[in-house]
Order: C-alpha cells, then sequence, then structure tokens
C-alpha cells in the first residue's frame, strides 16, 4: 500500500486539499489519491468507486475544515446526515480499513464531539487530530509527515541541492544558538553558488563565522580565438 487517500469536501477545504496533495506529492512521491463524485462515469456506482480508490491507502486524511460537521444540502439537511453523502461513505469505509485514519483540522476547526456525528462516524472522534494552520504550516506538516512515516510505509523521498548548488545544514533547525563553525563541505564551485543553511529554521541565533566550504573555482578560460 502506498497511496494516501484524502477524504475532504469542496466547500470546505478544496483549497487546503491542493495544497497538502502538492506537499505529500513533494515528500513521498505521487501518492496523494482524491475522490471526486463529478469524476465518476454516469451509471457507476460510487460506493464501488470509493472502495477501489481506497484499495491502495496506507493512511486515510480526513479533512475537516470550519464548515465540514455543519454544512447543509439544498434541502436544508445536514449532509453529514444524508444516506447518499459521498464524504460520510468515505469515512465509514477508512474506519473498516487497518490503516491510520487521521482527522486533519484546518482553518481553526476543532474536533466535533462524537455526540455532534452520525452514528457510523461517531469511531472518528476517537482518533488522535493533527492541526494544520495556515500561520504555522511547515511546522504542523513536518509532524503530519513523520507520523505518517512512523504509522505507515511511506518514506520521504532523499532531499536533492538545486542543481548545480551545495547545501550547507540543509534543514537545520536552530534556537536560542550561538553558531561558530560549520565545516566539512568540499567540491567543485557550483555554476549556482552555495547555499548556507537552506530551509533553515533560525530564532534568536547569533550567527557567527560559516567555515570549511571548501570548493574548487571553475577553471579559467582559455584565450579567445
Amino acid at each position: 500500500m502506498s497511496g494516501v487517500f484524502i477524504s475532504y469536501r469542496r466547500a470546505d477545504a478544496q483549497g487546503w486539499a491542493g495544497r497538502l496533495g502538492a506537499d505529500l506529492g513533494q515528500a513521498f512521491g505521487d501518492v496523494a489519491r482524491f475522490f471526486d463524485l463529478a469524476s465518476i462515469a454516469p451509471g457507476a456506482d460510487f460506493v464501488l468507486a470509493i472502495e477501489k480508490a481506497m484499495a491502495d491507502a496506507a493512511a486515510v486524511l480526513v479533512l475537516i475544515g470550519p464548515r465540514w460537521l455543519d454544512l447543509r444540502n439544498e434541502q436544508g439537511a445536514r449532509r453529514l446526515d444524508a444516506p447518499d453523502d459521498v464524504v460520510a461513505h468515505e469515512i465509514r469505509q477508512a474506519l473498516t480499513l487497518a490503516v491510520p485514519v487521521i482527522p486533519v483540522l484546518l482553518g481553526g476547526a476543532t474536533m466535533p464531539d462524537a455526540a455532534a456525528l452520525p452514528e457510523p462516524l461517531r469511531a472518528l472522534a476517537r482518533r488522535n487530530a493533527i492541526e494544520l494552520s495556515d500561520t504555522r504550516w511547515p511546522h504542523d506538516l513536518e509532524r503530519l509527515l513523520a507520523a505518517l512515516e512512523a504509522a505507515t510505509p511511506l518514506r520521504r523521498r532523499p532531499t536533492e541541492p538545486a542543481a548545480g548548488g551545495v547545501s550547507v545544514g540543509a534543514g537545520l533547525q536552530l534556537r536560542d544558538s550561538e553558531v561558530g563553525r560549520v565545516t566539512g563541505v568540499r567540491g567543485a564551485l557550483p555554476a549556482r553558488g552555495v547555499d548556507v543553511l537552506q530551509r533553515a529554521t533560525l530564532s534568536n541565533v547569533k550567527m557567527g563565522d560559516i567555515t570549511g566550504v571548501e570548493l574548487t573555482p571553475p577553471a579559467a578560460p582559455g584565450p579567445k580565438e
């Protein structure tokens, strides 16, 4: 199993779903699996379509935005209570699988109480949720990625420096620290230059010398003919 099935409702979390899918792709490759009723051929059984879409799931993420619990249909009934609601069926199906089902809270949403959910979905309230905040997205995303790695066979792809570059301390996080020397990088001088502390998180840090980046300059151009 290598997919991550993302359950979401367009009117509630479409933008977040797209952003999360892109982040999962960058971390794990093409693993995000979305089910969209509009993508099913007329006359097809959407229940079977959902089951097929979930067949390769290593985990299911249930995206819960601010309107997820109380969105209504044209008749004024709550969508989650409708017998043909696709999102409710996705969650019912997910809860029968032997894979992690992770509620993902978005836009300030809180985890609904079991009593607020339709009876077949109440087990979702027992699943530990994770928040993805717009203001802390990279930090929260890291927690989610780590949780997926811990609970599934998914593993992040190695992060490669940009073409022709050298990264020193990629992904380093420093807080309340005094940095002296960063050493140990050697190689030919790339055309693009050197990225020092690429994607680093620095807070209350006094940065001293960064040394030990020993590079071979490019060969001098020959005489013009």
